[in-house]
C-alpha cells in the first residue's frame, strides 16, 4: 500500500521491538582521556537517550552486553557556546552515563585489557 492511498485517518506505525528501544537508548562509549582511566575500576560512560531514566539505562545495558551492574551515575552535559567569525551558535546538551560493573564482568572496547601490572 502505498503512502498516496492512505486517507488522514490511516496511518502506518511502524513498532520497534524491546531490543531496538534499548539498542537505540545508548548511543555510544564516550573515549576521552579523562574517562578511560577508568576502565581499570571496571567504570564505563556512555552518552544516552537524554530522556532515560537510570533504571532503564540499567537494563538496556544489562541486555544489549550480557554484564551486570552495580551502580549509574548520569548528569546532563550544559550546553556550549561556539563562534565562527560573527556566527554564534550552540552545541547541544546531552546526557552521560557512568554504569559501574561488578568485579566479574569487564568490556574491551579500545582494546585495553587488564594486566597483571595494572595497566
Amino acid at each position: 500500500m502505498s503512502d498516496k492511498n492512505l486517507t488522514p485517518n490511516e496511518t502506518i506505525k511502524f513498532q520497534k521491538t524491546q531490543e531496538a528501544e534499548w539498542i537505540d537508548l545508548l548511543r555510544y562509549p564516550l573515549a576521552t582521556e579523562k574517562v578511560s582511566n577508568p576502565f581499570l575500576k571496571n567504570t564505563y560512560t556512555f552518552v544516552v537517550h537524554p530522556k532515560a531514566s537510570k533504571k532503564t539505562i540499567k537494563q538496556a545495558f544489562e541486555y544489549v552486553f550480557k554484564v551486570k551492574v552495580l551502580s549509574i551515575n548520569t548528569l546532563m552535559m550544559p550546553k556550549k557556546s561556539r563562534r565562527r567569525r560573527q556566527f554564534e551558535g550552540y552545541l547541544p546538551t546531552y546526557k552521560k552515563a557512568i554504569l559501574k560493573l561488578a568485579p566479574e564482568y569487564s568490556l574491551d572496547f579500545f582494546g585495553m585489557e587488564k594486566t597483571s601490572l595494572g595497566i
